[in-house]
């Protein structure tokens, strides 16, 4: 009763916060100017930003799937493929905090490993965005230099995870032989690969405003930063938000900012996110039900754990 009292009021929150974000930010934004934008955009260029969904997707596949591969027992290309589009769906439908992580659960595997291995994917690919961030914001924005402590989330969090490994009963979570290296490696290459191509998204659709490969760098590496407060669903309304502040100093019309932040996260989250959906529903041997099913089960032994 607790626990869904508590999915209730997140989901509450979300969806209040959300609509907080897009009321704001229609006081600067004109619909009709919105739409117009949307229909300014030509095929060629259309048909470019969605190619570049395709690098970026491809890249989070490989990143995820790699890890997979090197901690998780053997699995089939459709499971893999299953799993990764319906990680987006995830982002959306999943009730609380479970989110993204309830792709693991449609492979094979303990439970153990399952949370381990998104834990630790998520752990590199986000350091690194973070280190980023810490960087473009404070070239943003000089006075707010205190940004750049965002470089220093990777390596204090390794260090404490080391030490936690080390000296207290949290090494019983963590599967035996994890090789950090090759993992590090092979992910912040993937996830350098899949940040080149968002870049290059907003690059194309801003380039006309005169902004340079640089300048789009530090504002999308600003709003993926911004983009991940996790206050709302998928980072819905802050990402505009965002988009539409740091783009203003550069001379981009508000509907052309938050045009570009809406249609880059239909490309590249809500189409594979209906891609997720339909391997879920029509392909895959795992259901969304029998995944909820699985995931309650594992919070009752959780719960039971902790009560014990």
């Amino acid at each position: 009763m607790k626990n869904h009292l508590k999915k209730i009021l997140t989901n509450f929150l979300k969806i209040a916060v959300t609509a907080f974000l897009f009321w704001w930010l229609s006081r600067s934004v004109n619909i009709k100017e919105l739409l117009a934008y949307f229909a300014s955009i030509p095929l060629w260029l259309v048909a470019a930003v969605f190619g570049l969904s395709l690098l970026n997707v491809g890249g989070q596949a490989l990143r995820f799937l790699y890890s997979v591969h090197l901690l998780m027992p053997l699995f089939t290309f459709k499971q893999g493929v299953i799993a990764h589009f319906s990680g987006f769906a995830f982002r959306l439908i999943l009730p609380g905090s479970v989110g993204e992580v309830g792709k693991v659960f449609l492979l094979p595997g303990d439970n153990k490993t399952r949370f381990y291995t998104f834990l630790i994917d998520a752990f590199y690919s986000t350091g690194v965005m973070f280190f980023f961030f810490g960087v473009s914001t404070w070239l943003l924005y000089p006075k707010m230099w205190y940004m750049l402590g965002f470089c220093l989330i990777f390596f204090v969090f390794f260090w404490i995870y080391r030490l936690l490994v080390r000296t207290t009963g949290f090494k019983k979570h963590v599967p035996e032989h994890v090789p950090y290296f090759k993992f590090g490696v092979a992910n912040i290459t993937f996830t350098s690969f899949t940040l080149i191509s968002y870049i290059m998204q907003y690059w194309l659709l801003m380039k006309d405003y005169g902004m340079t490969l640089f300048e789009q760098t530090k504002v999308c590496f600003f709003i993926l930063g911004v983009g991940s407060i996790p206050l709302s669903f998928a980072g819905i309304g802050f990402r505009e938000n965002a988009a539409q502040h740091a783009l203003s100093a550069y001379g981009v019309p508000s509907e052309a900012a938050v045009g570009a932040a809406l249609f880059i996260f239909f490309i590249n989250v809500l189409v594979p996110a209906l891609v997720g959906v339909i391997l879920l529903t029509f392909v895959s041997d795992i259901k969304l039900k029998d995944l909820k099913k699985m995931i309650k089960k594992q919070e009752e032994k959780d719960l039971k754990r902790k009560t014990n």
